[in-house]
């Protein structure tokens, strides 16, 4: 211990460079040729990554609502003499769990490829030039620049500035602490105020709190998609064990056999455990994230990618119905170029220039900032000595700066005219006249308001700035409002500089500002756009949408955004965020603009669609199930499908309907809406085609005398072909044909029948398929398929199915 502290102080004294205790501003930090001996010494930035034993993982599945089930029902059927199907329950309880650990490693490795592509960012000096680079690649002895929104990356001492850090992470102390030069700051946590450049002292997991490089969240509660498939499970199973109690009832009246009674109830209650969702589930939102990861790439080689910080936030997009956008960067090129001067009293246009570089911070990455010290440096305009400078802070609107010009010392504001241009400053009343007017033209104006300090101030001038709008901004505004999602303005810019960027954008509606949406907070509901607001005013706004009923998207990228940004249902970080608003968003843009967002948006309806395609699947599978065995048994008090068929049903039925989690599919038109009690009625419209269809040959079975096993089978195959016709039919609208299926599902289908037709065929396990009823079953099959796609031409059951 006293070893590493006594190395920490020697890395701090080297970049001091100071002759009374106090640093210079500039800090050159490491050479670049000292990196490859640095980093052999003391290895990246980053901790080992924790890995649970894959022993522990595969017996973990043997625990939970599921696996409880099935294992009650091998005791039940090995109780009630059917050690076989009991024996071969519990194999399908190892080969579930063994599917669910290499689902769960292919998700870890998707995981693992998301890290990769998620990681913090640090501006770091290095032989005397600014650079960005990973935070893992940092080392002792590094210069760094942090900034409000930072995730501080590594252990570090500060140079300079002062900064206000939230150390609530790491030791869930709540309040902001501040720290000034000579102070520590730790890995991991947040700077919510202020800028300073520090010195890295340790890395990895040599840091006090380790955390250093990612802050990417894995565990998640359930996500709505999942409690509403979980919901029409748990009713479908109610409805299975009510209707099982009434056969018991019926059985007791009518004197069956107790045998025959358990073996019914067993296999309703097989016939309703969903084995194969889980992993379905993990594959669907694994394979939508993945999809959006690797982007669409492209001949022109931009990164198109959308980074997925929470893999359940893939299915939450697709509900999504109003989308609260950031203008700059996200409907603008953020491109900013200084368009106009004005300039009041004895002022030019160089003192204007002068006084607003002394007010702007070149390490910042602002483009506000670098557009004034682009125009200075191309005019040679020099700003004066500065001796103190207050970075932008969102809740003034404002950055400071006290300079020595002459022998008089200065103080200038740079920042919105409106919170600037009070009464008590002189050619304020002129100054605004050209406010509106500029704004009018579409410009952002910012006015640098200067004096001596302890005099009074004046306006020295008015920079309009000039911010054009995305060429392919007003059509993904189309585009997403034809998908269903109303597009939603917030800017800083005024009242006129905003409705003239929304005309351009052709958003048309209602401008509102935050001092009406306090007053009256409903109007969120009707305005496409919010001017004049701060980042607080947006957690403001989709607070009144979702109480109003609305899924709510939202894109940002500063420190204040985060809160709105962890409270929409789909928090966006856009291009250039701040690495406070990556961590509380749920998805990272890579490129400007709306495409990401409409990329998130169809992604998760894909994902909806196919989740949905799988519940509607089981749903008419189990009622026809339901169906066939209850009036079987009411008919003949025998079950007619015995513990061993409903469980090679299982196996050929729902580990297909993995398949369906990659399947190709195309995005619906609107926001994704849940109504399990719809679903559940267009399920059982659906599921008396196939159940006509198998209780016909059951009866042509019967009027042959056949032997009751030989029945058996010729429902079991009777209920494989026509599921897989089934859900051929169901898993594209309008047709099936509308969309072509992935060679995935075609495989599998394939395997089901085929493995099914050879244990029919050759009598394993159970009595031996007629051969004529082979052929009838194909014709069987065919039939229901073309009259499902007849009954999807149904007005009534599209609009069940929130197709229409």
């Amino acid at each position: 211990m006293f070893i590493d502290a006594v190395l920490k102080n020697l890395v701090w004294l080297e970049m001091m460079l100071t002759t009374n205790g106090t640093p210079k501003n500039t800090h050159t930090g490491l050479q670049d040729s000292d990196i490859t001996a640095l980093r052999t010494r003391y290895g990246w930035n980053e901790l080992p990554e924790y890995h649970e034993s894959l022993l522990l993982l595969y017996f973990k599945n043997f625990w939970g609502p599921l696996p409880w089930l099935l294992e009650l029902m091998v005791v039940i059927t090995y109780f009630s003499g059917n050690q076989v199907e009991a024996l071969i329950i519990v194999v399908l309880l190892f080969v579930n769990s063994a599917i669910n650990i290499l689902q769960r490693r292919s998700a870890d490795k998707a995981l693992a490829t998301l890290r990769k592509a998620i990681q913090v960012e640090a501006r770091v000096n290095r032989s005397g030039n600014w650079k960005v680079v990973a935070a893992r690649e940092l080392l002792p002895g590094d210069v760094v620049r942090i900034r409000a929104g930072d995730v501080v990356p590594a252990d570090a001492k500060i140079l300079d500035g002062n900064v206000s850090v939230d150390l609530s992470s790491l030791t869930g102390e709540s309040l902001p602490q501040d720290v000034t030069v000579h102070d520590t700051v730790y890995s991991g946590s947040i700077v919510r105020r202020g800028e300073a450049t520090v010195a890295v002292t340790t890395i990895g997991k040599a840091t006090r709190y380790g955390k250093t490089t990612e802050l990417l969240q894995v565990a998640h509660p359930p996500t709505h998609m999942e409690k509403v498939v979980f919901a029409i499970i748990k009713y479908f199973f109610i409805l299975n064990m009510l209707v099982a109690l009434g056969v018991i009832i019926f059985g007791v009246l009518v004197h069956a056999p107790a045998l025959q009674i358990i073996n019914y109830v067993i296999v309703l209650m097989l016939m309703s455990v969903p084995i194969a969702f889980p992993t379905m589930f993990a594959v669907a939102q694994t394979y939508g994230a993945l999809q959006l990861n690797a982007g669409d790439g492209g001949s022109d080689g931009d990164d198109r990618r959308v980074l997925v910080r929470r893999l359940g936030a893939v299915q939450e997009a697709a509900v999504i119905d109003v989308l609260c956008s950031d203008k700059t960067g996200t409907l603008t090129q953020n491109k900013l170029a200084v368009s106009a001067t004005k300039y009041y009293g004895t002022n030019d246009e160089k003192r204007v220039f002068m006084l607003a570089s002394a007010a702007s911070d070149a390490a910042d990455e602002n483009s506000i900032d670098q557009a004034i010290l682009q125009k200075a440096a191309t005019e040679g305009f020099t700003a004066p000595q500065r001796l103190s400078f207050t970075p932008f802070d969102p809740s003034t609107k404002r950055t400071e700066a006290e300079v020595l010009e002459g022998d008089k010392h200065i103080h200038i504001q740079m920042g919105l005219p409106d919170l600037l241009l009070t009464n008590d400053v002189h050619f304020a009343p002129e100054a605004l006249q050209d406010v509106a007017r500029m704004s009018d033209d579409g410009l952002r104006v910012l006015a640098v308001v200067a004096g001596e300090v302890g005099a009074p101030k004046e306006c020295v001038g008015l920079i309009g700035l000039s911010d054009p709008i995305r060429p392919d901004a007003p059509a993904l505004i189309k585009e997403l409002n034809g998908l269903g999602v109303r597009v939603v303005m917030i800017t800083g810019d005024g009242r006129i500089t905003a409705q003239a960027v929304a005309r351009s954008l052709g958003l048309e509606g209602d401008v509102f500002t935050p001092a009406e949406l306090h007053k009256n907070p409903s109007i969120a509901l009707t305005g496409v756009v919010f001017a004049e607001a701060y980042p607080e005013d947006k957690l403001i706004i989709i607070e009144a949408l979702q109480k109003a009923g609305h899924s709510v998207g939202m894109t940002g990228d500063g420190v204040n955004d985060a809160p709105a940004l962890h409270r929409a249902e789909v928090g966006i970080a856009v291009l250039g965020a701040t690495e406070v608003a990556k961590q509380a968003a749920s998805f990272i843009l890579t490129t400007p603009g709306l495409e990401g967002v409409r990329r998130v948006v169809t992604a998760g309806r894909r994902v909806y669609f196919r989740i949905r395609t799988w519940a509607l699947n089981k749903v008419i599978k189990s009622v026809e199930s339901l169906f066939i065995a209850t009036v079987i048994f009411v008919l003949t008090h025998s079950y007619i499908l015995s513990p061993l068929i409903a469980i090679l049903i299982l196996l050929s039925n729902d580990f297909v309907t993995i398949s369906i989690s990659t399947d190709h599919t195309s995005p619906i038109h609107h926001p994704a809406r849940w109504n399990i009690r719809n679903l559940i009625i267009a399920a059982f419209f659906i599921a008396v085609i196939p159940y006509i269809f198998t209780m016909s040959l059951y009866v042509i079975a019967w009027h042959m005398r056949y032997p009751f096993n030989t029945i058996r089978t010729i429902v079991y195959l009777s209920l494989i072909y026509l599921g897989a016709t089934t859900l051929l039919a169901i898993r594209a609208w309008p047709f099936s044909w509308s969309v072509r299926p992935k060679s995935i599902l075609i495989i599998a289908l394939l395997f089901s029948l085929a493995f099914s037709t050879i244990v029919a065929g050759l009598g394993l396990f159970i009595a031996p398929l007629p051969p004529l009823f082979f052929w009838l079953i194909i014709i069987g099959a065919i039939l229901s398929f073309i009259l499902i796609e007849a009954i999807k031409r149904i007005r009534g059951i599209q609009k069940l199915l929130d197709i229409a």
